[in-house]
């Protein structure tokens, strides 16, 4: 009994171990997304605020050494009040920006951004990473109705927002009670495919871009 009992005790110091490990990356990756979410929400910005606000933020590393010289994703939305897909996109991009506060979303009217913005090129979309414009979306549902998942499968296929593991319900649970029952059982993350969003593919996120007529403005 006095070998069993060591045994026991040496598979107990051993789990302890493993839990005490878990414990503490975990508490390290919180701190580096916490560190990480800059933003949270959309920033009003006049045309003035532009460079600073959209094409020099977007040069900015994220913290860590794994995001050098990767910059920051901008979100720069151009729109009109009143205009019905301005609107619907502009709540989009709130519960988004929410979503990815690692990205930078920011508002400005359409014709105070760029003079005679024409109103059919609304909503406009501007991203942006490493100071440079990485795609422009002009006309983001006026030709139809868009959905948040259309709209946040554009962002992460144009590198706007950075995929993110997701755990399901049943892994959540389980890691929340990992420090008093350790499973062995370590499949339950589900992740943000670029090209999937929530399991479907949208079909025809292109919209109307920079290459439309009219479309190309100085800033």
């Amino acid at each position: 009994m006095r070998y069993g009992n060591a045994a026991e005790d040496a598979h107990d110091d051993d789990e302890a171990r493993a839990i005490e490990t878990y414990r503490r990356r975990r508490i390290a990756e919180m701190q580096r997304e916490q560190r990480r979410a800059r933003f949270g929400r959309v920033y009003p910005i006049g045309r003035d605020d532009y460079k600073r606000e959209v094409t020099e933020a977007s040069a900015v590393d994220e913290e860590g050494e794994e995001s050098a010289g990767k910059g920051t994703g901008v979100v720069c939305f151009l729109y009109k009040d009143g205009h019905v897909p301005s609107e619907r996109t502009f709540n989009h991009l709130r519960t988004l920006a929410g979503r990815h506060p690692r990205t930078k979303f920011l508002s400005i009217v359409g014709d105070k951004c760029i003079a005679n913005y024409p109103d059919r090129h609304l909503p406009t979309i501007f991203i942006y990473r490493k100071g440079e414009i990485a795609h422009q979306q002009t006309s983001w549902g006026a030709d139809k109705e868009r959905s948040l998942e259309e709209l946040e499968a554009l962002l992460v296929l144009t590198g706007a927002v950075v995929p993110t593991e997701r755990p399901t319900p049943s892994r959540q649970a389980q890691e929340e009670n990992e420090e008093n029952d350790l499973s062995d059982d370590d499949d339950g993350f589900s992740r943000s495919a670029t090209a999937k969003v929530n399991g479907q593919v949208p079909k025809n996120i292109r919209g109307r871009t920079s290459d439309d007529e009219d479309s190309d403005f100085d800033i």
